[in-house]
This record gives structure tokens, sequence and C-alpha cells, in this order.
């Protein structure tokens, strides 16, 4: 995980991501099995028995079992141009939206957008938002609202284009080695957990929405007194005060932009890495020495015993 998404979570969130040094392989497990579509679940015990009840045919076969060297190939060139490509689309979109929340265009978006903002002919300037969700509802659907429903094709985009390449794998994979019984292995699991996998990555992609809207509230949920300013221009710059409290950024909404830039991208490319993670785990297979660890401990009994 890069340095610039763990800062943008703990910005996002305000919390920071903590990973457990020695995770618990036996709950990993028990996890791994409940996530398994129950379909492929059986498939998958009935190409163990297979395997069990005909070891003979495995004599004198290939060493390497459910390991495509084509499929591996594609992957190893694919996964890092599919990264590449996603770090200038995010590029291209930070650029993009940090000129639209220009000091300007905030004051325009400001000015034009509704009632926003009020004018007091003695005390100047002041952001009419209150905290009360109709109040921050609207002004993040003028504002922040914008940024997030660009950056969603952008995800969505990036991780249709690991799907076509995933089925590209499976399609080399499938038919260069799942050819027997313990050929289809580790195929089978793959399959069987892809439902999981799917409602994962769309509960990420809702991140974006939900994570921006809590971090956009938080901006207005002080009770202090109203903030005037001599200018409209000045009170534009502070709105968002809590997003920029060092003042490094123009205006607030340009330090919300950096932030919210540097999750999208973190995210985006944490799940491609995930996959160039997962395609590299399956496609090399297993070797056959490795047959043992499918074996359950009474079927090691019963061989001991004979």
């Amino acid at each position: 995980m890069e340095e610039s998404f763990r800062r943008a979570i703990r910005k996002m969130t305000g919390t920071s991501v903590r990973l457990s040094v020695r995770p618990d392989r036996s709950s990993m497990v028990a996890s791994l099995s409940q996530s398994m579509m129950v379909t492929w679940s059986i498939a998958l015990f009935e190409h163990l028995d297979a395997m069990m009840s005909n070891a003979e045919s495995m004599v004198g076969a290939s060493e390497l079992i459910s390991f495509s060297k084509s499929a591996w190939k594609l992957a190893d060139a694919s996964f890092p141009q599919i990264i590449q490509d996603a770090n200038a689309l995010y590029d291209e979109f930070r650029a993009k939206w940090m000129q639209r929340f220009s000091t300007e265009e905030v004051l325009r978006l400001l000015l034009e957008g509704g009632d926003f903002l009020t004018h007091d002919e003695e005390q100047g300037w002041a952001l009419t938002v209150k905290n009360n969700k109709q109040d921050i509802s609207a002004f993040y659907s003028a504002t922040i609202h914008l940024l997030v429903s660009d950056a969603e094709p952008l995800f969505v985009r990036m991780h249709g284009r690991v799907m076509q390449l995933q089925e590209k794998l499976c399609k080399y994979w499938h038919g260069e080695s799942a050819v027997d019984a313990v050929s289809k292995l580790l195929p089978c699991l793959e399959t069987s957990l892809r439902e999981k996998e799917n409602a994962l990555i769309l509960s990420l992609r809702s991140t974006l929405n939900t994570i921006a809207k809590k971090r956009f509230a938080a901006a207005f949920t002080g009770k202090g007194a109203t903030r005037y300013y001599a200018s409209a221009a000045g009170c534009a710059r502070n709105v968002g005060r809590f997003w920029n409290p060092h003042g490094a950024y123009e205006n607030g909404f340009l330090a919300f932009t950096d932030d919210f830039c540097d999750y999208a991208r973190g995210l985006t490319i944490q799940i491609i890495e995930w996959y160039q993670s997962k395609w590299a785990l399956f496609l090399r297979g297993f070797s056959r020495g490795q047959l043992n660890l499918f074996e359950t401990p009474a079927l090691y009994q019963a061989k001991t015993n004979s």
C-alpha cells in the first residue's frame, strides 16, 4: 500500500490503517470457505473425490499442475500497463479538478449556485450553510458531489479493464491446464470466490461517496459564531477550513480535492494490484509434491495404516 493512500485514508476517515503482523490462518481459511459459492464448492469436492479415487492416473504426469504459460505471460505484461494507465488518468483527473476548484471558480459557484453566501453591510460576507442535514446535503450536491460523480466512472473504467483481462486469463488458463480432476481444483476454487469478490469491489466503490460525504460534513459540525469576511473572495478561500488546517492550499476545496484524489487513485491501484497478486498466485499452480495438502487427516491415517 502506497504511503499517499495511507495518508489519504487517515485524512478522509480520521482512522489509520492497521495491518495484522501475524494473521490467524485458521480464521482466514474459515472465512474463505464461507465466501465460496455453494455450487462451485460442491464441484470442488467432486474434483477432490475424483483425484483421491484415481491416484494412479497421475503417475508420470507433468510436475506442475494448473500452470499456464500463456496466461502467465499475459498477466505479467498486462497488469503493469493497466496500473500505468490508471495513474495517467488520475493525474489528468486531479489537474482538472484542482483547476475547477480554484478560488475564482469556487467564488463563482458560491455566488451563482444559490443562497450559499450572504452579505451584511456592517459585518461583511459569510457562508449561510448551517449545521443541519438539509443545508450540508444541498451544499455537498452543488460542490463535492460533482467531483465524486466524476471519479466513479474512472474507478469503473479501470475495474472493467481488469475484468476483461481476467476473462482472457481464464480462457487461456482453463484451456491449457484444466485437463483432469486435480488440475481443475484451482480454477474451481477461483471461480467459487467470484461472487464474494464482486461484492467486495462494489462495497469499496461505494466508499468514494460515503467517505467524501462524511469528510465534507465534518467541516460544518461546529457550533461557533458565524465568521464574516471583508470580501466574497475571502469568504470563498476560507470555506472548509477544516480540510485545510495548516493553510497549505489557497482554499479548502483544493485541500479536499487533493486528499480525495489520493484516496480514489490509491483505492483503484490497490484493487488492480490485488488482482495482479491473485493471478500471480493462481497461475503459477502447484507441484505434485504439494498434493498432500488436499488430503484429510482421516485419509492420511488410512494410508499410513495400510
